[in-house]
């Protein structure tokens, strides 16, 4: 490996350089140019009087923090307050019966342990889905086989829910669903009476 020896006044001249290679600092030119706040940190801490006088000097505007608070607005309160329903409906589905009334038990001890009523539990009449299709190639017609699909039903009924609690429970069931087995959600909100509908001032007899 060889070395090779390069004056401070050679290196300074090829690379732009300012200051002395040896006990000053060294800064390109072409950094200068890119970053005047950087040059005018060095040029402190160097001994060329011109450079400083070269350079601008950057003043940052200092900013002062607001820390007031803003009031709350109507539609924050309003967000505030928490849902009533007066039912939630919960049907699943699947085409194992075992697997539904497995997974019913399971429901009914989560909501007694929270404490919500279940109105009613329903099990529709199961609906079954067949086809025929030829067993072998299309010249042997009369040798079929007929294929069908069973889907079960379960219908859970949960009255007078909080908005809070029914989404905790909702939650929990959801997580817990055994494999294969679809649930649909259907809510029942409590809704106050809009302030333009306004009942008669006539009586109905």
């Amino acid at each position: 490996m060889r070395r090779i020896a390069i004056s401070g006044v050679a290196f300074a001249n090829r690379y732009g350089a300012v200051g002395s290679v040896f006990g000053q600092g060294i800064m390109p030119r072409t950094l200068m140019q890119l970053a005047p706040g950087c040059g005018t940190q060095i040029s402190e801490n160097t001994s060329f009087p011109s450079l400083r006088t070269r350079l601008p000097q950057i003043v940052l505007p200092s900013r002062s923090l607001n820390t007031t608070t803003l009031p709350e607005s109507q539609d924050l309160q309003a967000e505030k307050a928490d849902k009533l329903y007066s039912l939630v409906e919960v049907e699943c589905r699947s085409h194992e019966p075992a697997v539904l009334r497995s997974y019913q038990t399971f429901v009914s001890a989560t909501a007694a342990h929270l404490e919500i009523s279940v109105q009613d539990i329903l099990w529709p009449k199961k609906q079954i889905y067949r086809w025929t299709l030829l067993k072998s190639v299309h010249v042997h017609k009369h040798h079929r086989v007929q294929y069908e699909v069973r889907t079960h039903f379960l219908i859970m009924k949960f009255a007078r829910l909080t908005g809070s609690t029914a989404d905790t429970f909702l939650e929990y069931i959801q997580r817990n669903l055994p494999e294969g087995v679809s649930m649909k959600v259907t809510t029942h909100e409590l809704q106050k009476l809009p302030e333009h509908v306004k009942p008669s001032s006539e009586a109905i007899v």
